[in-house]
C-alpha cells in the first residue's frame, strides 16, 4: 500500500499535479459614473475601516509640507499619529500632543493650533482623513476614467473638475468656506484625480488649484495603505 502511494505522488509530481493554483486578483468594483456616486462610495467604504497608514504633501505657493503617520477610529473618536521631521504629533479626542527633535512633549488644547498641519487640534485629523479629503469628488464633474497601476495595486483612476461655489455650500467650516468661495470669486480651477483599488478604498488622492492664468496655487496629494493594520495611539507619558 504505501509503495503504491509513494507511485501515485511520484506519477503526480511528473504530471505537474502538484502546483497550485494561483490565487486570482483582487477585482475593482464597478465604475462610478458620477462624482457624487464616488464620494459616497469611498466614503462608506472608508468609515468602515478601523485604521489607515497615510502619507501627505501640501505645495502652497511654493511652500512644501508632508506628513506621514496613522489614523485609528474608536468609539471615542478619531485619534491621529503624525511625523514631519523633526516635529512628531499626537492627536487624541481631548487635545493634541507635540514634540521637536526628540525633546519634552507640549499639550494643545482643542482651540490651539498645532505645528506642521497649522489648524486647531480639532481639525487636525479632517487634514488626513479620507473621509474628509475625498468629500470634494461631491461637487466634481467626471471628466475621465481608466485603470492604471499604482505602486504596484490595481486601481481605477478619476479625473474630475470641481465646482469650488458648490465645494463652498458643502462646507460647513466658515473660514475653509470663506477661502472657497474667495478662490471661485478669482476665477480659480480646482481638479481632483483619485486612485480607487479593490473594496473601493482610496490609494491616492491628487487635488490642484490653478489661478485662471494655469499656474499651480496649491497642490495636496494623499496616499492610504494598510487599512485596518494594527495601529496604536496613545497619548505620551
Amino acid at each position: 500500500m504505501r509503495r503504491c502511494l509513494v507511485l501515485l505522488l511520484v506519477g503526480c509530481l511528473l504530471a505537474g499535479c502538484a502546483e497550485r493554483t494561483s490565487l486570482p486578483e483582487p477585482t475593482l468594483g464597478p465604475v462610478a459614473t458620477s462624482g457624487d456616486e464616488l464620494a459616497t462610495a469611498l466614503i462608506n467604504r472608508s468609515v468602515e475601516q478601523r485604521s489607515v497608514r497615510f502619507t501627505a504633501e501640501q505645495t502652497l505657493q511654493g511652500r512644501s509640507t508632508r506628513v506621514e503617520g496613522g489614523l485609528v477610529r474608536a468609539p471615542e473618536g478619531r485619534f491621529v499619529s503624525l511625523s514631519s521631521p523633526p516635529v512628531e504629533l499626537v492627536v487624541l479626542p481631548g487635545a493634541a500632543f507635540s514634540r521637536s527633535q526628540g525633546g519634552g512633549w507640549t499639550r494643545h488644547e482643542l482651540g490651539d493650533p498645532v505645528p506642521v498641519v497649522e489648524v486647531p487640534v480639532t481639525e487636525v485629523a479632517d487634514v488626513v482623513d479620507p473621509v474628509m479629503v475625498v468629500e470634494a469628488l461631491r461637487s466634481g464633474l467626471l471628466m475621465d476614467s481608466g485603470d492604471e497601476t499604482v505602486e504596484g495595486a490595481r486601481t481605477r483612476r478619476y479625473s474630475l473638475q470641481v465646482d469650488l461655489r458648490q465645494q463652498a455650500d458643502r462646507t460647513e467650516d466658515a473660514q475653509q468656506r470663506a477661502v472657497l468661495l474667495s478662490a471661485y470669486d478669482r476665477g480659480f480651477i480646482s481638479t481632483v484625480v483619485v486612485w480607487v483599488g479593490p473594496g473601493e478604498l482610496p490609494v491616492r488622492v491628487e487635488h490642484v488649484m490653478k489661478t485662471l492664468g494655469g499656474e499651480v496655487f496649491e497642490s495636496r496629494t494623499h496616499h492610504y495603505s494598510d487599512w485596518n493594520a494594527d495601529i496604536r495611539v496613545t497619548a505620551p507619558v
